[in-house]
């Protein structure tokens, strides 16, 4: 956790590892990471996992001792059911996904760099789709929790594209720019990792 000079505090934490089951080139089964970003002002979940998973993260919220009422902000990276299908247990938050994803009515829709809070900020990463949103967020290290855009720790190490995707020249670059500018990824379908330098 990490203090400003204002006295406000910034913590991030997966509370939901996502998974991903494959066979071969088929995807038998995804559910997003869902992470908590907590600050003095307000606190933050990004993506909400699959609509199988309700009671998991039901489960995982009361760990983290956060009640779904209290929970102000919900940024979904895309729109994928496997990152929204917990949406609707947030009953007080604003919702946040980019303009490009057509999100529903009263999701306020965001297009480029946007500061979400102070030391919290969405950007751009197209690529697996084109409105593909991360989070960077500073805290005790500077995390990027990154739905898509990196969907695993072996995307990284073997510098390949999400197999799902729009474009796979932009989501390399994607990737490449969220991994320059974090100490710590959250990739959306796995735990969160130390960026090798």
């Amino acid at each position: 956790m990490i203090n400003d000079p204002n006295g406000r505090a910034t913590s991030v934490r997966s509370i939901l590892d996502g998974r991903l089951v494959r066979s071969g080139n088929t995807i038998l089964e995804a559910s997003s990471t869902v992470s908590l970003v907590v600050s003095v002002e307000k606190r933050v979940i990004v993506d909400t996992g699959s609509p199988t998973d309700l009671k998991l993260l039901q489960e995982a919220l009361r760990a983290a001792s956060v009640r779904p009422d209290e929970v102000d902000i919900v940024v979904n990276t895309h729109l994928h059911m496997d990152h929204i299908g917990g949406n609707s247990l947030f009953p007080s938050a604003r919702f946040y996904a980019h303009q490009l994803e057509n999100p529903p009515p009263g999701t306020i829709r965001v297009s480029e760099g946007f500061e979400l809070l102070p030391g919290v900020e969405l950007v751009l990463t197209p690529g697996h789709t084109a409105g593909s949103i991360s989070v960077l967020v500073l805290a005790d290290r500077r995390y990027a929790i990154c739905g898509d855009a990196i969907p695993t720790r072996a995307n990284v190490e073997n510098h390949v594209p999400p197999s799902i995707n729009i474009n796979p020249r932009l989501a390399l670059k994607s990737m490449d720019s969220l991994e320059a500018s974090a100490d710590v990824i959250v990739p959306g379908h796995e735990a969160p990792f130390e960026v090798a330098r």
